[in-house]
């Protein structure tokens, strides 16, 4: 089967600009000139069935309109007290998310590497961001900086919420 030049077509906000290195499951990748200025390489699936729109852009716009005509949400903007932090860290993060796919919190899947990431955000720093070819590995990492970084946050958490 012979690759369809996508050169010069525009999908939504994308204008195909030149090929770029195929992706790891082999579909042709591309280059493309978003409308906002920015550019970004996108697979050719995601292109023609329109998945990909923009270089993320669009996800912005349409986010910040739908918050600036919802009015719950522009009654509750810059409200500290809805975010459960305790000394600059997000409790409510550490617990499970319904989207979990891997069994673990701060470990997932990357499609396009095909490989496991672990990531930690601490009191607003991203302190692990690491990728592995064995999911195992993965969690070791994630296991190790929380009982690093969070373990202590919890304990002091735990204790306060206590007293």
């Amino acid at each position: 089967m012979r690759l369809k030049d996508l050169t010069g077509e525009t999908f939504s906000r994308l204008t195909v600009i030149e090929r770029a290195e195929s992706a790891p499951n082999g579909n042709a990748r591309w280059l493309c000139q978003c409308s906002c200025g920015r550019q970004v390489v996108v697979d050719s699936y995601r292109l023609r069935k329109g998945i990909t729109k923009s270089c993320g852009c669009l996800r912005a716009d349409v986010s910040r309109k739908n918050i600036f005509e919802n009015p719950q949400t522009r009654k509750n903007m810059g409200r500290s007290d809805n975010l459960p932090l305790y000394q600059g860290t997000s409790v409510d993060r550490l617990k499970p998310n319904s989207r979990n796919r891997s069994g673990v919190i701060g470990v997932s899947f990357d499609r396009c590497s095909q490989k496991w990431v672990a990531r930690l955000m601490y009191r607003g720093r991203l302190v692990l961001n690491q990728q592995f070819a064995d999911m195992d590995d993965a969690i070791m990492a994630r296991k190790q900086a929380e009982q690093r970084y969070v373990m202590p946050v919890l304990e002091e958490y735990a204790k306060s919420s206590a007293d």
